[in-house]
């Protein structure tokens, strides 16, 4: 078997640990090759796991600066089939802050740079984070012209800290979930999933993210200290190095965020459980919920404006704010909202839960809730890809605009059973080991050998299911 891991933070501690576990359990039959963005990066990895076989981005990029122009990206845009290419780029969360120029070469670099790894044939698999940046999404493209597959471990939303399933491609899809008819369920299965749904439709959603935590806003002293040790840092000043190329700008983003949402919350009117809504849960942003699964209507108020001119008079749009970091969007967003007569800012603190029993429809581009109402039985309208987009009572709107009223009229309430069955298909696609690479807890022996694991058993799963096609 041989990998070549993303080892970028937090995936270099990920990655190390990962290839630690994985090489006593091989021996011979495993090598593996990381690539990283700067020299801390390389250190860290050789350190952590003595090998020299590291492909660092910033070292190839300044080497290789002046051969980086239009007229080559063209070139890789016909050679891997990839057209638009500015597509692609658009799925950046780091690029899309840069200038024309500087996208063009790095967007030019970061093929050359990933036709190097794997043009030769040294690996069978990639391994990374949902693709969320062009380094990823490009080594997803080369690997596949060259035979290298993708491989991702994706935290399960109903199980996220203890179970994760297998991503292969870029739109976070989960590669072994099939719910066909013919497919039997065991009794203990069943009622695994009954209990499920049960507990689920009897309790509150409580949000929590692995790394943010479910609380309001306030103005921390330690904003301002990372922010100025971030300026006076030279790891954002080099260019080569993209995805790290000045963020030191939005270390006083934090900051920005309390006093905008200070603002933000004064914006929001009163929930009125008595008029009929459609309620569209914002998604933090960017992330690859909406830049990558999501592309079309990654600029949500575009989405809000085709919704809201596609709903009847007497139905309004109830637009609630994502609750992490909250404040992430400028106040224009906010401000824009109140120019449409059907359309209310309410609170991000209002009952999620709630608002989707209440709701004619839960609208989301790629996010949770679409899959919290679908499991409470309630019209869900996806306009995104999501691992989730086939259970049974999903809508898939690609096209919202004017297109409300007739999905909302083919829809039919999934049966309980339907459900049930889609869940009992849902969690044997779950592996055990949570991959919050971000957090401390992921570094157990126990959840690395869990990772391990289900790597190993997930990749000959994988290599017996391309044997029967």
């Amino acid at each position: 078997m041989r990998i070549c891991f993303l080892a970028r933070p937090n995936y270099d501690r990920l990655s190390a640990a990962l290839f630690n576990k994985l090489k006593p359990m091989l021996g011979d039959d495993f090598s593996a090759g990381f690539i990283t963005c700067n020299d801390d990066e390389t250190a860290f990895i050789k350190n952590k796991t003595g090998s020299d076989t590291v492909y660092q981005s910033d070292v190839f990029l300044k080497e290789h600066w002046t051969e980086f122009c239009m007229e080559k990206l063209c070139e890789y845009e016909k050679k891997y089939d990839c057209a638009p290419m500015w597509k692609y780029i658009y799925t950046d969360r780091f690029l899309i802050f840069h200038d024309y120029d500087y996208a063009v070469r790095i967007a030019c670099g970061m093929f050359m740079f990933c036709e190097s790894i794997f043009s030769g044939g040294e690996y069978d698999y990639y391994y990374d984070e949902p693709l969320a940046t062009l380094m990823s999404y490009v080594a997803y493209i080369v690997g596949k012209y060259y035979g290298v597959k993708y491989v991702c471990q994706m935290a399960g939303r109903t199980h996220g800290m203890t179970h994760h399933y297998l991503v292969t491609d870029p739109f976070q899809h989960n590669h072994f979930l099939y719910n066909g008819a013919d497919v039997e369920y065991g009794e203990e299965e069943l009622s695994k999933a009954e209990e499920f749904l049960k507990d689920f439709e009897s309790k509150s959603i409580v949000k929590e993210n692995a790394v943010f935590k479910t609380r309001k806003p306030r103005f921390e002293p330690v904003y301002v200290k990372l922010a100025l040790l971030y300026h006076f840092n030279k790891k954002y000043k080099n260019k080569y190095d993209y995805i790290n190329y000045r963020l030191d700008k939005q270390m006083w983003d934090r900051a920005k965020f309390y006093f905008r949402y200070r603002k933000m919350i004064r914006l929001c009117e009163n929930t009125d459980y008595s008029e009929k809504f459609v309620y569209f849960p914002l998604h933090y942003q960017p992330e690859a919920s909406t830049i990558v699964c999501a592309q079309m209507y990654e600029k949500q108020l575009f989405y809000i404006d085709s919704l809201a001119k596609s709903l009847p008079a007497d139905t309004v749009l109830y637009v609630k704010e994502h609750y992490v970091l909250l404040g992430h969007k400028k106040l224009d967003f906010y401000r824009a909202l109140s120019a449409y007569p059907n359309v209310r800012l309410i609170s991000p603190w209002e009952d999620g839960k709630k608002l989707i029993q209440k709701a004619e429809a839960v609208v989301s581009l790629a996010g949770t809730p679409a899959w919290e109402a679908m499991l409470l039985g309630k019209p869900a309208f996806l306009s995104g890809k999501m691992y989730f987009d086939s259970a049974p009572g999903i809508i898939n709107a690609d096209v919202i605009y004017q297109n409300y009223l007739p999905l909302l009229k083919q829809w039919r309430k999934p049966e309980r059973t339907d459900i049930i069955r889609y869940l009992c298909a849902y969690f044997r696609t779950l592996e055990k080991g949570h991959i919050y690479a971000a957090i401390s807890s992921c570094y157990t022996d126990e959840n690395i050998t869990n990772l391990a694991n289900s790597l190993l058993s997930e990749i000959s799963r994988l290599e017996k299911e391309e044997k029967t096609i």
